[in-house]
């Protein structure tokens, strides 16, 4: 006597349509419509929500006007506190609302498809049966069981949608009442482990700053062309005023340095110099601090405290790559000007008294703000690029240095970078230069104006632009190093744009240029030489080690410091340790002669600043001055 199975059974009913395929069926419909519901609610909630309505709805406007009014109104600022608090719980909700419904979105069409698969397979058309005992009755004990299982599914589901929608709600105060509501219930302030969002910068004080005026007027041309004011020299160039700067040293043995003395927090900045000081900053995750040395003897003048942002520290993700005081601090004989990875800004005399502090906000990017500052006349000029281009949460500002209030800003539509600005000089006009994906554009530095821009870059920037004789050179791994002519207006790309080139393309070191080459140093340690009239490769040569120094000109001979690993230091896991050598060579146009080697005795990933008879740079855990004692 034949038995059929219960596989058999469910897809034997007449034309093929037995209980399995109404249960797919009815799975895939349940399924369906709750992906339908889930798509409509994320596209419903991404529609209304934009970044900039977080600090731009009525009744934080309100508070902020009052805020203006009133400077001195503690419970006005606690207020203010409490709302910028929401306004993040908010940013919050949203990024949870869209993970979630994404989650939900990939099970409803996952269920959905497989439903939908299944209902196909069962809904086939059999053979006529013949005759057959009666079998036992599958088919009502699997309706059964396929009615409970649909019907559960269908309330899971529901359930996850209303969830959704209940989690759409926004949780900011849609009312003057409601947000007077909202200030005056306790523990409101417990958001302490949630990340920042970028903020209109604030000062550390409350009511009008009060300038504190040095005497002195901004330097001049000249006395900044005798210094290091800033990030790679005047102009950013890498070049040296100096020719009498030595050749030979050695930091194990102490030969050739003149003093080293250890920084107390680390950082990635290089050192800068005007007259007989040498500044730089270090911080941690929890810290900022400043740092004044006397460049005669080495002491440590002075040690300054930077507050930080009081919302919650910065979420850098990766700080192995850039630390938490990764750009250069800027001086103008003066004042002297820090900037760290949280974007906490602070402006300090020479003599080490704090003037005034911003928060900035912490930059959308996963290494901090690392983009080095200048000054120009009366301003300190900060590149702040961070998220996408379509998001347009770039600016860049002019900050006065003696109040720290913003004197200009501009709207920048590019994507993160970490590339420094550079200030020129050309045809009688000054020009501040930029680069972040995909422009080149330049700025009068006086009112932010822009005056022309290039498309040539793409991906993340960290070389920073450089410039010679009438050319700007500007390019990433990512893209193409181009040579742009800086005498143009508007859109320049399909006129200013002299040559372009795709050999020995830098990731972190910027370029050199003279009158004639073009020097490229990428972290593999090919350095490459370019004609800079024409973008020809004429040649390269390979280094040991690994390279994060930008090259610098000293008259007619090259300097790049680079890391290797040492050959008598072992870490912790028995590796070698990394230690700085420099290589100091003579370029032509045929090649490069090594003229000169010299080590450092530790780790070394920063710009040298070229002075009279010495050199400054930073160690990993020292600063040295290099020159005869």
């Amino acid at each position: 006597m034949n038995q059929d199975t219960p596989t058999d059974l469910l897809a034997s009913s007449p034309g093929g349509t037995g209980a399995g395929h109404r249960i797919a069926t009815r799975i895939a419909a349940v399924a369906g419509v709750f992906t339908l519901v889930v798509g409509a609610l994320l596209l419903y909630d991404y529609s209304r929500r934009e970044a900039e309505k977080l600090l731009e709805d009525a009744p934080y406007l309100a508070l902020k006007a009052a805020a203006v009014q009133q400077p001195d109104n503690e419970q006005l600022k606690a207020e203010i506190r409490k709302a910028d608090l929401h306004r993040r719980a908010e940013y919050f909700r949203q990024r949870r609302f869209t993970a979630v419904g994404a989650w939900l979105l990939i099970v409803g069409a996952g269920v959905f498809l497989v439903a939908q698969k299944s209902a196909a397979t069962l809904r086939r058309r059999l053979p006529d049966p013949g005759p057959q005992t009666t079998p036992q009755d599958f088919e009502t004990r699997w309706t059964r069981v396929g009615r409970w299982s649909v019907a559960a599914l269908a309330v899971a589901l529901l359930g996850a949608a209303v969830g959704l929608i209940l989690s759409a709600r926004p949780e900011l105060p849609q009312s003057p009442q409601q947000l007077a509501e909202l200030v005056e219930k306790p523990g409101s302030q417990d958001n302490s482990q949630q990340p920042v969002l970028p903020a209109i910068p604030q000062s550390d004080s409350p009511g009008t700053p009060q300038p504190i005026l040095p005497t002195a007027p901004p330097p001049s041309a000249e006395e900044i062309r005798k210094m290091w004011p800033s990030f790679r020299g005047p102009g950013g160039t890498g070049i040296s005023a100096y020719a009498n700067v030595p050749t030979s040293w050695n930091g194990k043995s102490g030969d050739g340095i003149r003093w080293k003395e250890p920084v107390p927090l680390p950082g990635f900045n290089s050192p800068v110099v005007w007259a007989d000081h040498v500044f730089l900053s270090g911080a941690t995750e929890e810290r900022r601090e400043v740092y004044c040395f006397d460049a005669e003897t080495g002491k440590l003048l002075w040690r300054k405290d930077v507050p930080g942002d009081p919302r919650p520290a910065a979420d850098v993700r990766e700080p192995e790559y850039a630390g938490y005081a990764a750009p250069t601090v800027a001086t103008d004989g003066r004042y002297v000007f820090a900037i760290f990875a949280g974007g906490d800004l602070a402006a300090f005399t020479v003599a080490g008294e704090r003037v005034w502090t911003k928060h900035l906000g912490a930059p959308a990017n996963s290494y901090g703000h690392a983009s080095s500052l200048v000054t120009y006349g009366n301003v300190v000029l900060v590149q702040l690029d961070q998220g996408t281009k379509k998001a347009q949460k770039s600016r860049l500002f002019a900050f006065d240095m003696a109040t720290g209030e913003i004197t200009w800003q501009a709207a920048r539509d590019v994507s993160v970078s970490w590339a420094s600005p550079i200030l020129i000089h050309h045809a009688e006009r000054d020009q501040l230069i930029t680069c972040s994906d995909p422009w080149v554009i330049a700025y009068n530095p006086a009112d932010g104006t822009e005056l022309w821009r290039a498309n040539v870059i793409s991906g993340e920037s960290g070389p920073s632009p450089v410039f010679a004789d009438g050319i700007v050179c500007v390019g990433n791994e990512y893209c193409v190093l181009s040579a742009i002519r800086v005498d143009g207006e508007g859109d320049v790309t399909d006129t200013h744009v002299v040559w372009s080139s795709e050999e020995g393309l830098p990731d972190t070191c910027s370029p050199l240029v003279t009158g004639e080459f073009v020097f490229e140093m990428p972290s593999s340690p090919y350095f490459t030489c370019l004609d800079v009239k024409t973008g020809e490769l004429l040649w390269d040569h390979e280094f040991e080690g690994t390279f994060t120094s930008s090259p610098g000109l000293v008259g007619n001979r090259i300097y790049l410091f680079g890391e290797v690993d040492s050959e008598d230091e072992v870490d912790e896991e028995g590796f070698p340790v990394e230690t700085a050598k420099t290589w100091i060579v003579e370029p032509s146009r045929e090649g490069c002669q090594i003229v000169g080697e010299c080590e450092l005795g530790e780790g070394c990933v920063t710009c040298p600043a070229f002075q009279d008879g010495r050199i400054y740079i930073r160690g990993k855990t020292h600063l040295f001055c290099i020159g005869q004692k």
